[in-house]
């Protein structure tokens, strides 16, 4: 009987269940987790530039849906006109490191996304890949300024770049001289590690030369300002030389030389130039047909510059005073010796007594802290043979040490270069200007004779291969032009390929011709040049 009773339940429980009707919502909606991602991990963007950031999403959003909402944030503040799906803006202030941060709504659902990424806004003269160029315009000094906007490092091409023509009398209002000679990009001490110094710029000109900030190009002082009296030694026009954290160098249109002696190195011109010329040691003569070395622009210091005295045809060098030195070290010359311990003297030219050759070109470069090494172009005044000398040195802090000196002859050259330019970290490749060509050697196979590189329509007359990674060199024509060439792979270069700027077919944009080009320098960020 109680088998039957509990058939009976489970009987009538089924039927119940059975007649059950479900009245639940069952109608589930999938809620996909939504991924924001940002093409690149940093953006840049120069003062002034429009800078757009496009975020990515993981599921496929329709640009006018109204179920999203979209607030940017930049350094912790929002603008109501950014808030859209594109981040756009133009900088109106500059930083480093800045955080843009974007928030997506589901307003559907009331879910809120996150992703985060980053963008420095750099001053209009601060970009990496840019030139200052010095020119001449019917005699009066005339700066302009190629700024890279937009890199593009695996394509090795400029996506946006922009000409400032006469750039100094658009900051400073005034015109910047007369008789053009040169440029020297020279740097002072960080106070602190956030301290990032953006070297100044020093224009040399028959009348007068004028230190400018590298910030702005704001005209800082006249550089006869920076003279004991504020005058120039008499008759002197003042050239470039070096300019280290404690001893400044120059040099005037006799190669006389002239030294200063800084109590700070956190300020660019503490002091003042002595008016007396340097003399060697003992001697009462002052040496002359002085050339100085302008240095390596990295942030590790040699403490020294090489100095060539045309006079007597020997090598010297100029060392940095330290804090213990005081003004000992102010200017001191001292002498190379012939060659390092293991040269052939008969197979180089000894660097004590270089007599029967004209030094074309001196240039540093460096090859891995603590070693540095000299270019020296010569011409062999009997023959007109030209040869490049590679003087390899080793130690720092003014103590130089000559590891080796080997001298090449450089065949091929159709006539002795005007100009030479040689990238300066490790570099592969030098390059020469006679006329209107650009030759190179591999300086891997030195004994090969020079291949041409480029040819331009119109002589050439100034040249600068500075740029980081050796990658790039900017030429100057007599006619005003300018163009940048990829360098650093020369060889396997097609020819084709060689100009990067300016680009396309068709001629040569009027607007950035600045009358005969002087001296181009690569416009250095936070380095020393010594």
């Amino acid at each position: 009987m109680k088998k039957i009773y509990t058939v009976f339940l489970l009987f009538i429980v089924a039927t119940m269940l059975a007649c059950y009707e479900d009245k639940g919502n069952y109608d589930y909606e999938d809620i996909s987790e939504l991924a924001i991602s940002f093409d690149e991990y940093s953006y840049s963007t120069t003062f002034g530039e429009e800078v757009k950031i496009e975020p990515k999403f993981n599921i496929e959003i329709p640009e006018d849906s109204p179920r999203y909402s979209y607030i940017w944030y930049l350094n912790g503040e929002t603008r109501p006109e950014w808030n859209k799906r594109i981040f756009t803006w133009t900088a109106d202030e500059v930083f480093k490191r800045g955080n843009v941060d974007l928030e997506v709504t589901d307003l559907k659902m009331n879910i809120v996304y996150m992703n985060r990424t980053s963008l420095n806004v750099t001053g209009i003269y601060e970009n990496e890949y840019s030139w200052i160029i010095l020119s001449d315009m019917d005699g009066k000094s005339h700066l302009s300024y190629f700024s890279n906007l937009e890199y593009d490092d695996e394509k090795d091409e400029f996506k946006k770049t922009k000409f400032y023509n006469d750039i100094y009398t658009s900051v400073n209002g005034e015109e910047l001289g007369t008789g053009p000679i040169a440029l020297q990009v020279h740097f002072r001490q960080g106070v602190n590690y956030k301290d990032e110094v953006i070297g100044n710029v020093c224009v040399f000109q028959k009348s007068g030369a004028v230190d400018l900030s590298g910030e702005s190009f704001e005209k800082q002082i006249d550089m006869i300002q920076a003279f004991d009296g504020g005058k120039y030694p008499e008759g002197a026009i003042i050239y470039p030389g070096t300019f280290m954290d404690r001893v400044d160098v120059l040099s005037d249109q006799r190669g006389r030389l002239y030294s200063r002696f800084k109590a700070s190195s956190y300020v660019y011109n503490s002091e003042y130039f002595l008016p007396t010329p340097l003399c060697y040691e003992d001697e009462t003569e002052p040496v002359e047909k002085c050339q100085v070395g302008r240095g390596f622009y990295r942030a590790n210091r040699t403490g020294y510059a090489f100095v060539y005295d045309g006079k007597n045809k020997r090598m010297l060098y100029v060392v940095n005073s330290g804090y213990s030195d005081e003004i000992a070290g102010a200017g001191k010359l001292t002498a190379l010796p012939a060659c390092g311990e293991n040269d052939k003297i008969d197979e180089i030219v000894p660097l004590d007594n270089m007599n029967g050759y004209e030094l074309i070109k001196m240039a540093m470069f460096g090859y891995g802290y603590p070693n540095y090494g000299y270019f020296l172009l010569l011409r062999e005044e009997s023959t007109n043979k030209v040869f490049l000398q590679i003087v390899k040195v080793t130690g720092s802090n003014g103590r130089p040490k000559i590891v080796e000196v080997k001298l090449h002859e450089l065949k091929g050259l159709p006539g002795v270069p005007t100009l030479a330019a040689f990238p300066q970290d490790r570099p592969e490749y030098a390059f020469f200007a006679v006329g209107q060509e650009v030759y190179y050697v591999d300086l891997n196979n030195i004994g090969d004779p020079v291949e041409p590189y480029k040819s331009f329509n119109a002589k050439i007359t100034a040249m600068n291969a500075e740029s980081p990674s050796n990658a790039h060199m900017a030429v100057g024509l007599e006619n005003g032009e300018f163009y940048i060439l990829q360098i650093w792979n020369a060889k396997n270069t097609p020819e084709e390929k060689r100009i990067i700027y300016p680009v396309g077919e068709g001629a040569y944009p009027a607007d950035n011709k600045v009358g005969r080009i002087v001296d181009i320098q690569y416009k250095q960020l936070d380095h020393w040049n010594y």
